[in-house]
């Protein structure tokens, strides 16, 4: 299950609102902080101390987003400070710990965020020392800490999970493009680069005649021999770049080299599927109908890719031993349908309904999308499972030519 890197409802909330509300709760937490130290100070000095210690506690609370660790250790040295001028305004700055603590089991690693923890239960409990006429406040506030750190912390444990998810997802999308890169390109590279070969050999005079030399070339034959040879180094040059972009992208996934370089799969390779499914247990019989062609490429790929997802969910979820694949072809399209009948009932009971093989449908959707077809997968009357998939192909004036 693929999930996003940030709660839903909290996607929409930029960083810099969240600055932007810490700092309005810093100054509004001041204010009530500079009332509260001041209401029992006397004389001018004890006013501007009160002052300085309102700002001591508000600025870790419009720092925890940007540093939550700092942010907690300021609190921390503001409470020891204001505990020991006036206790009972330390309520003030044990609300500062709280709040950068949470900021920290959110952010920190989990030894910092368990340190954190320890440190800001052991300032709840020091505020009560040394006569504990205050142990019930450190009780609650211990409490409170103990709370809020494990919401902070379940959710750093949260946002860090859904990042591996979201970065294996994008890991296995970079590996699927590299292989849809060399298994449809490299055709046509590799057809691009063998025509500039060939046609560089005919106007040198490799078709067969020996009367042609360079010195009777006219200019517009020198310059077709010159943009041929262009054509045909730019196309090794870029199979070159494009294999070792696949042997990077396959490198970092830990698979060798040479995995994805094979030729890409086709509707010729079906026979190596239906073997495949046999030895799984499931018998599958094909049937062909219509004039058969050659499938272009991309769309070769993506044909070849639907039918091995089929047989793939008949064989984990179908329940049966039997299937039947159908290739239809005419001159607008090709036609693929994966079916197999109902699951054969358990010994020993009566036989449960399987789930419905849902699972890579929206994959085989995508990739007849992809290509301007459609395809529609569900159950059948007779208890059984089909996939209907349709390709519309070239017309076959249009279709590309092997060199």
């Amino acid at each position: 299950m693929d999930l996003p890197a940030v709660p839903p409802l909290l996607a929409w909330v930029r960083p810099a609102w969240w600055r932007a509300a810490d700092a309005a709760a810093a100054v509004l937490f001041g204010a009530v902080s500079a009332l509260m130290l001041a209401k029992h100070a006397d004389g001018t000095l004890p006013i501007l101390g009160a002052l300085v210690g309102a700002v001591a506690l508000a600025w870790p609370i419009a720092a925890r987003s940007r540093r939550p660790a700092t942010a907690f250790l300021l609190s921390l040295v503001a409470l020891g400070a204001i505990a020991a001028w006036q206790p009972r305004s330390a309520p003030a700055a044990l609300v500062t710990v709280g709040v950068t603590l949470y900021a920290v089991a959110a952010r920190a690693k989990s030894p910092a965020a368990i340190a954190a923890l320890c440190a800001g239960i052991a300032a709840a409990t020091a505020t009560a020392l040394p006569d504990f006429k205050h142990s019930g406040g450190a009780v609650l506030f211990g409490s409170i800490y103990l709370v809020v750190w494990t919401i902070g912390f379940a959710t750093a444990m949260h946002r860090r999970y859904t990042t591996l998810t979201l970065r294996t997802r994008l890991d296995r999308q970079r590996m699927d493009i590299a292989r849809e890169l060399h298994d449809v390109v490299a055709h046509h590279m590799s057809v691009i680069t063998v025509q500039a070969g060939y046609g560089g050999l005919l106007l040198d005079g490799g078709g067969g005649d020996d009367d042609c030399d360079d010195d009777a070339a006219t200019p517009d034959v020198a310059r077709a021999r010159e943009a041929l040879a262009v054509i045909e180094t730019t196309g090794r040059q870029a199979l070159e770049e494009m294999r070792r972009l696949v042997e990077v992208l396959q490198a970092e996934q830990g698979a060798p080299p040479e995995a994805g370089l094979a030729p890409a799969p086709g509707l010729a390779d079906l026979p190596r599927l239906i073997d495949h499914a046999a030895n799984a247990g499931v018998r599958v019989t094909l049937t062909t109908s219509g004039p058969e062609r050659a499938l272009p490429p991309g769309e070769d790929l993506a044909a070849y890719r639907i039918v091995q997802e089929a047989l793939t969910n008949v064989i984990k979820h179908a329940g049966t031993d039997a299937a039947t694949l159908n290739l239809s072809f005419s001159d607008e399209h090709v036609e693929i349908q994966v079916s197999n009948g109902p699951a054969k009932p358990k010994r020993g009971g009566p036989h449960d309904a399987p789930p419905s093989p849902a699972r890579g449908t929206a994959g085989m959707r995508e990739r007849a999308q992809l290509y301007g077809g459609e395809l529609h997968a569900g159950p059948t009357t007779g208890g059984g499972y089909r996939v209907r998939a349709r390709l519309p192909l070239p017309s076959p004036t249009e279709a590309p030519k092997a060199p």
